[in-house]
């Protein structure tokens, strides 16, 4: 992660529960403390859910896929179980290693129920279900746009 993208999408709806608005203040001052947090990638596919812990830099700490748990070879490893499962895997781990704060990247094109589920799975492995501390700074969907690709060439006059 060289530079911060131009534009940030926040997902508001998961951290409303607890009743504190983390997303006021400029993107000034966001991107300074973005500089200090760990990234939280979770990347969603039809096949499989990636995990992946690591430093404001880009250097890899901790990852998991669905495949590296052992209930969930083959064709378990496609259901929204699975991703949960996976990203309260390395929420756990995540603990163990004393990380605190994060900033969450989420990308894949499936429903925002399956996306924010495993999100919410994660902060528990995180917080081994004790609702102390949110160490959830700010999301992220990075989930690219589909823009109607390049505009076509005049059509020739005779």
């Amino acid at each position: 992660m060289v530079g911060l993208p131009h534009r940030w999408i926040f997902v508001r709806g998961v951290l409303k529960e607890e009743g504190r608005d983390r997303f006021r203040g400029s993107q000034f001052s966001q991107s300074s403390t973005e500089e200090k947090l760990d990234i939280v990638h979770i990347n969603m596919m039809k096949n499989n859910t990636f995990v992946t812990i690591t430093d404001s830099k880009g250097n890899k700490k901790v990852g998991a896929s669905s495949g590296c748990l052992e209930e969930m070879k083959g064709g378990p490893k496609l259901s929204r179980y699975a991703a949960e499962a996976t990203a309260e895997h390395v929420g756990r781990l995540a603990h163990n290693l004393g990380l605190r704060s994060f900033v969450m990247r989420v990308n894949g094109f499936t429903h925002f129920k399956k996306k924010k589920q495993a999100i919410l799975s994660w902060r528990e492995g995180c917080t081994h279900g004790r609702g102390d501390r949110n160490p959830i700074q700010f999301i992220e969907d990075t989930t690219r746009q589909a823009h109607n690709g390049c505009r076509l060439p005049k059509k020739r006059r005779i």
